[in-house]
């Protein structure tokens, strides 16, 4: 647990920290946050600096929940692997080219530097995210209303889109699932940090292997539809990491979540291979 603990913190360096949390909330107001009639669409960034509050209270689709939750949109999705393994890949580029971590060796066996090197990977993804979009929320929560504050005939639509709707106990579950979506994300640095040490690497290609990840998926799912394909369908949507996201697809939440694990679980047990393989300095260049 010591172990952990140490990773964690390390990973967690503030001023890496700090900025993680900051391009997050950022990238977040640059999703779309709502689209006109006209078909026009404006980022949550413009609707923040440029939207009137009587503007805001003429649609329920601008209540601060709604806005809220648009915040992890497309570019969010695209940047992620980035913004909340900065902190891990610098760490871990830093030990493996300094050496360090042949000292950690020394004091820790394989199994448990391996273990806390994951641990401190998943952790840590879920936290940056979680404070990166709280901090977000904050800001959307201080500009926009609340969905109660709308005429009682617009509430009792939204309910029925929404049953049981009740802001506190949605905000609660979005929390949740932020967190473990960021968990997720930090999958692709973690696989990349088994075999890569130069930090330009480790830098690009988590955000190359998201995207190949969500394109992949998305062709399958094309496909499958095409096709009438309906059991690859379900496997596409339990491939499709933002399922943990969405409350309409929570009947694939444990499957999104087990083949995120799979994939960690396969890095792990690959670390713990090269290592016995090639000593304390395995890793390219």
């Amino acid at each position: 647990m010591h172990s952990i603990i140490s990773e964690i913190k390390k990973n967690l360096y503030v001023p890496l920290f700090i900025l993680s949390c900051l391009g997050v909330a950022c990238v977040c107001g640059l999703s779309e946050g709502y689209t006109s009639a006209s078909g026009k669409t404006y980022t949550i960034m413009e609707l923040l600096l440029f939207l009137r509050r009587d503007t805001m209270l003429a649609d329920i689709s601008l209540n601060r929940y709604d806005i809220w939750i648009c915040g992890i949109g497309t570019w969010t999705q695209l940047l992620l692997p980035f913004l909340l393994s900065m902190g891990y890949l610098y760490t871990v580029s830093s030990e493996k080219l300094s050496g360090f971590n042949r000292m950690l060796l020394i004091r820790e066996t394989n199994f448990r530097y391996s273990a806390s090197k994951l641990a401190a990977a998943i952790i840590s993804g879920g936290i940056i995210l979680s404070v990166g979009y709280l901090f977000f929320g904050i800001l959307v929560y201080m500009k926009f209303p609340s969905v109660y504050a709308y005429p009682v005939d617009k509430l009792n639509l939204y309910m029925e889109m929404y049953p049981g709707f009740q802001e506190a106990g949605f905000c609660f579950m979005r929390c949740l699932r932020v967190f473990l979506y960021g968990m997720c994300i930090n999958v692709f640095a973690y696989m990349v940090s088994v075999f890569f040490r130069d930090k330009y690497i480790l830098i690009c290609l988590p955000l190359m292997l998201k995207y190949i990840w969500g394109q992949v998926v998305m062709k399958l799912e094309t496909d499958a539809i095409n096709k009438g394909n309906g059991a690859v369908l379900n496997l596409c949507s339990g491939l499709r990491i933002e399922s943990i996201l969405n409350i309409h697809t929570s009947g694939y939440f444990g499957m999104t979540l087990l083949s995120i694990c799979l994939i960690y679980l396969t890095g792990f047990c690959l670390t713990l291979y090269l290592l016995k393989k090639r000593g304390e300095g395995f890793g390219f260049e």
